[in-house]
C-alpha cells in the first residue's frame, strides 16, 4: 500500500510540472491568426525565439530567428491565407512541462484542406521555440 501511496503522490506532484505548454499563449496566437493581427500575432514570442519551418517552404533554410519572425508572420497573415486561417480547428497535446503539440487543420473537408502540427516550447508566457510541420497533402 505504501509503494501505491508513494506512485500516487509522486503521479499528482509532477502532473501539473508536465501540463504542457501555456495555452493561454497558444490560444492567443491561433486568435489572432485567425483575424491577421500581426503585431499581436508577434508579441506571443521571445525576442530570441528560434522557429523551424519546412526548408524552402517559407525560406531557403526554414529557420526564423529574433526578429526574422515578422517575414514569416507577414507571410501567414497576409490577406490572401486569412480565408484558410479563419477555418482552423486546432487541439493540444501535452509533450512535457513546458511543451505542446498543437495539431492543427484549415479548409476541412475540401479540397484546399492543409494540416500540420507545430511543437511549442514557451517560457514566462512568451513562445521561445515552435517547430512547424505540415502533412502532406491528401490524394
Amino acid at each position: 500500500m505504501l509503494k501505491f501511496t508513494s506512485a500516487a503522490i509522486f503521479v499528482a506532484m509532477t502532473a501539473s510540472a508536465w501540463a504542457g505548454a501555456d495555452t493561454k499563449v497558444l490560444d492567443h496566437h491561433v486568435a489572432n491568426m485567425k483575424t491577421g493581427d500581426l503585431n499581436a500575432v508577434l508579441s506571443d514570442y521571445s525576442p530570441d525565439v528560434v522557429i523551424v519551418t519546412p526548408a524552402g517552404a517559407f525560406s531557403p533554410d526554414g529557420v526564423f530567428v529574433g526578429s526574422e519572425i515578422r517575414k514569416l508572420f507577414t507571410i501567414l497573415t497576409a490577406k490572401d491565407n486569412l480565408p484558410g486561417n479563419k477555418t482552423m480547428q486546432t487541439k493540444y497535446q501535452n509533450a512535457g512541462a513546458d511543451t505542446s503539440i498543437m495539431q492543427w487543420v484549415q479548409n476541412k473537408g475540401t479540397p484546399k484542406e492543409v494540416s500540420g502540427y507545430d511543437v511549442f516550447v514557451t517560457r514566462g508566457g512568451k513562445v521561445v521555440f515552435q517547430t512547424v510541420t505540415i502533412n502532406p497533402a491528401k490524394k
